[in-house]
């Protein structure tokens, strides 16, 4: 079925068939459901992780063909030059998905200053140190897609959430830059905004009743976020149907920013 002025059909709008996708991140939980679902739809995938070994086994797993697993740290510059190099090595990068992360709660007055540091390392400096190398590989290429994993909590305020909230709120106004700088290149870059979601992360947390039934309290649509409920968007942003948006935060998060 033919397009109309030279763009995909209807039927190829969602296609990410043959990308080369990195996804960091994705030794389980979020990340994990993620690289699942581009590979279930033909894409090539590399399972980047701390957890080397748990990356490679992932990769095995997957539907499919072109995949691989490799080590990688997001705040460290080589590593993440080197999980890039990786994908280049493979057949390219088409997209990057920067699902790593760190959730640490705790009282502001209580707040250790290295969990703070850590957790601004990971979710902000990480983000930044992993696509500047993916944009490297994809200026040359002059075409990429690169997605971070954002949050609902850069838009409202918990209490406890002095750590996290600020390195997705960071993370917000770094999409919004990176987008500028990196458009000219055909590079576009936007992140997902998730409500509380039900991944290994976040179990720790919503052992807590009283937490948990805050945290639900909040959600007009009555229920936790699942991995499943980031898929399409992730999906919409990579393929032909998102080439025209960027710079954005889209949060698929049952309404929590609506309070």
């Amino acid at each position: 079925m033919a397009g109309v002025e030279g763009r995909p059909a209807v039927d190829g709008l969602f296609d990410v068939a043959g990308k080369r996708v990195l996804v960091a991140g994705s030794a389980n939980g979020l990340g994990r459901v993620l690289v699942e679902a581009f590979a279930a739809r033909g894409a090539h995938c590399l399972v980047a992780d701390l957890d080397e070994q748990g990356a490679r086994t992932v990769a095995q797993g997957l539907p499919g063909t072109g995949h691989g697993g490799c080590f990688v740290d997001v705040t460290d510059t080589d590593a993440c030059a080197e999980a890039v190099a990786r994908s280049v090595r493979d057949g390219g990068l088409d997209v990057l998905i920067n699902s790593a992360g760190r959730l640490h709660l705790a009282p502001a007055l209580d707040l250790e200053q290295a969990d703070f540091e850590s957790v601004l390392r990971i979710n902000t400096t990480g983000s930044f140190l992993l696509a500047r190398a993916a944009a490297h590989a994809m200026q040359a290429a002059r075409r990429g897609r690169i997605i971070t994993i954002a949050s609902a909590s850069s838009r409202v305020a918990n209490a406890n959430y002095a750590a996290y909230a600020t390195s997705k709120g960071a993370l917000v106004q770094l999409t919004r830059i990176l987008a500028l700088e990196w458009a000219p290149h055909n590079i576009t870059v936007n992140a997902i905004g998730p409500a509380m979601t039900l991944t290994p992360m976040t179990e720790r947390y919503l052992d807590d009743p009283q937490l948990k039934a805050h945290a639900l309290s909040c959600i007009p649509l009555g229920r936790f976020g699942e991995a499943r409920d980031i898929v399409g968007m992730a999906l919409l942003l990579a393929a032909p149907a998102g080439e025209f948006i960027t710079g954005q935060t889209i949060y698929v998060d049952g309404g929590r920013t609506l309070r």
